[in-house]
């Protein structure tokens, strides 16, 4: 008999979505992941935005910061405690 994956809800579709890019889902997750983005609009927008920020880090680290110095690249104790609370 056939298996059929279940449906995911939109936290776990972005948890495999992270996962995926680095290669660590089965071939089942995979799947499962795939017809949560074929039905949810809102994930696939977010699956999207994922490759991109994909596409910008790997540019970004290929040519690193051009004329900065590394402590301009870095955010403040402020920024950082500011952005947890935003992304919690």
């Amino acid at each position: 008999m056939l298996k059929l994956p279940k449906v995911l809800n939109c936290q776990a579709a972005a948890e495999m979505s992270c996962r995926r890019r680095d290669g660590s889902l089965s071939y089942y997750q995979r799947v499962t992941l795939a017809i949560h983005l074929i039905i949810c609009a809102g994930c696939r927008f977010m699956d999207k935005q994922f490759a991109l920020l994909d596409i910008a880090a790997k540019k970004l680290g290929s040519k690193g910061f051009s004329g900065t110095s590394q402590q301009e690249n870095t955010l403040s104790p402020e920024a950082r405690e500011k952005l947890k609370k935003i992304i919690k």
